[in-house]
């Protein structure tokens, strides 16, 4: 009976330490395993706004993607933070700055290739995950449909077809596995999602009305509107919609920024249900991650590297579960 019970603890234990969320902590440098920067310490004429490094991340199970966009480079980290896959994007010259990426692939472990989108020459490519060749392109900086001025996100839909969301074109840009463009939607810089049936997720924000919710099909038809609310917030963004309807949204908080950010998780009825604050990095695009039920934050100060660390924590929804101020 007593081996039974240390057997029994020990799995239970084991169990826990799975269900926990990872921790990544990186190291700032140009060498293997860590992550490149940009700031007065890294060059000495720098004269940059503010200071810069990784621009973007994903995690996937107890796996981290890591943007490395000075350097021009997509890693792949183990959950020990051994560097499992390097993909560098070819046809780079002179300045780069990688802005956002996106997996595609039947297997979300084990991906294809990598959408990666380069901020100096407007270019997404498409790379192959095995080799590090150039499947295919899109964009070029014009202001015409099909082309790209500034990308703000990508994503991949379960049929390959790539999501390029504009911010400079106000657009959200449609184009098959292969590159070719079938459509755009307008698009006011509020994020979006696209669930497993193919089904694109939109924010529209109207004066005095707030924000609706709008679903597309993948022939681009209007199917579902649905009004959040909303009015006081600004610069909400839609990050994912689960599977019941409730949507996760980022948003400044109605007093305004403060160094704070809020994420609020609402049901399809427009009420609250989850809530949390969080601080979020500068000069980052894609500074929050949804994986599951896991919540990662990425916590940044480019200004002080290489002297701290480029770190990707867990978060936990607020202790009370339900709030009275309906999103409304």
């Amino acid at each position: 009976m007593k081996s039974f019970s240390l057997l029994y603890v020990a799995a239970f234990l084991g169990l826990a330490s799975l269900c926990q969320a990872q921790t990544w902590n990186l190291n700032y440098g140009n060498e293997e395993g860590k992550v490149a920067f940009y700031n007065s310490k890294s060059d000495p004429n720098f004269a940059e706004d503010s200071p810069y490094g990784p621009m973007a991340f994903r995690v996937i199970d107890d796996k981290l993607w890591v943007l490395d966009s000075i350097v021009g480079k997509l890693v792949c980290f183990d959950k020990n933070g051994k560097v499992l896959k390097s993909i560098i994007v070819p046809n780079l010259e002179g300045f780069k700055l990688l802005e956002d990426f996106a997996l595609s692939g039947d297997d979300k472990n084990n991906p294809e290739a990598v959408w990666i989108a380069n901020a100096a020459d407007c270019i997404v490519r498409k790379i192959s995950i095995s080799d590090g060749k150039v499947l295919a392109e899109v964009g070029g900086n014009e202001n015409v449909s099909g082309k790209i001025l500034q990308v703000s996100q990508l994503e991949v839909d379960a049929g390959g077809r790539l999501y390029i969301a504009d911010i400079a074109r106000n657009t959200l840009s449609v184009f098959t596995s292969t590159g070719s463009f079938l459509r755009e939607y307008p698009w006011q810089s509020s994020g979006f999602f696209v669930d497993k049936n193919a089904n694109l997720h939109l924010l529209h924000y109207l004066d005095n009305t707030g924000y609706f919710h709008r679903i597309y099909s993948t022939k681009g038809q209007l199917i579902k509107n649905v009004h959040l609310g909303l009015v006081n917030n600004t610069n909400v963004k839609l990050l994912k919609v689960e599977e019941d309807g409730s949507v996760i949204l980022s948003m400044i908080p109605k007093e305004g920024f403060k160094g704070v950010m809020l994420l609020y998780k609402i049901d399809k009825m427009g009420i609250i249900r989850e809530k949390l604050e969080y601080v979020p990095p500068s000069t980052m695009n894609r500074d929050i991650c949804l994986d599951g039920d896991n919540i990662f934050l990425a916590e940044a100060n480019f200004e002080t590297a290489p002297n701290t660390k480029f770190v990707i924590k867990p978060l936990k929804w607020d202790k009370k579960s339900s709030f009275n101020d309906g999103a409304k």
